[in-house]
């Protein structure tokens, strides 16, 4: 925590430092858990970065206003009870359970059920049992969509990303945010058609782009669509990941 100072007095808020490899100076966001977000130069100062924060108490102020509380999982997931997977949309039941957390899907139906405890350990019960639901999922659906474009993925690893839904390294390894399977299906398939073609333009020049416009249609309606949705998703879950 570190106090800011606003127009009105100082006010204490929680932080966050990342390293920024391409950045050249000092930038503040507002990150998934209403935390002030500095992003420093890789070899930036902590004390100027920690001085730039305290000098934007108003601007800070100003954004905790208009963010909304973040949500639970649960409440995410009774409020919008769907899940994307295997290029299909599942319609999402919770329910608990004293017995040991887990969850069934069924793809011939659309249904999955996810069972964990009641109380304070249902979140964490919850995001961990999402998390092996995407793993299951996001693999096969990437290798399958691969496939129909004579690709060939190396691995696939299932992350929990602070910003990003997804990345493709030169080996061919794709790492994709397990929240992917919050999104809709159109907009989860984006994603994956997005890092797949990096597997042959591993830069966004207009080739890349023109790449990912032949192997979706929508790519410039998605993209827009994505940048909407991405940080009220990507707050969700981070109680759980802790």
């Amino acid at each position: 925590m570190v106090a800011v100072e606003t127009s009105g007095g100082p006010l204490l808020v929680p932080y966050e430092i990342r390293r920024s490899l391409r950045g050249r100076r000092i930038r503040l966001s507002l990150g998934p858990q209403n935390q002030a977000l500095l992003k420093v130069p890789a070899h930036g100062s902590v004390h100027d970065a920690l001085t730039f924060l305290r000098s934007q108490g108003d601007w800070l102020q100003k954004q905790l206003r208009k963010a909304p509380p973040p949500m639970s999982l649960a409440e995410h997931l009774t409020k919008f009870p769907k899940l994307s997977g295997l290029g299909r949309e599942f319609t999402v039941t919770l329910n608990f359970t004293t017995a040991r957390p887990f969850f069934v899907y069924s793809e011939k139906s659309a249904e999955a059920e996810f069972r964990y405890p009641a109380g304070v350990d249902g979140e964490t019960a919850l995001h961990k049992l999402l998390r092996e639901f995407a793993e299951k999922v996001l693999s096969s659906r990437a290798r399958e969509l691969a496939a129909r474009q004579g690709l060939r993925i190396r691995r696939v690893s299932v992350r929990d990303q602070g910003t990003r839904w997804g990345s493709c390294a030169a080996s061919g390894t794709v790492s994709l945010n397990w929240r992917l399977i919050l999104l809709p299906v159109e907009l989860h398939d984006y994603v994956l058609w997005h890092e797949l073609a990096h597997l042959t333009e591993m830069n966004h020049a207009e080739s890349f782009w023109n790449l990912l416009r032949f192997y979706d249609i929508g790519t410039d309606k998605h993209d827009k669509e994505l940048t909407r949705v991405s940080r009220g998703l990507m707050r969700l879950g981070r109680a759980g990941s802790l």
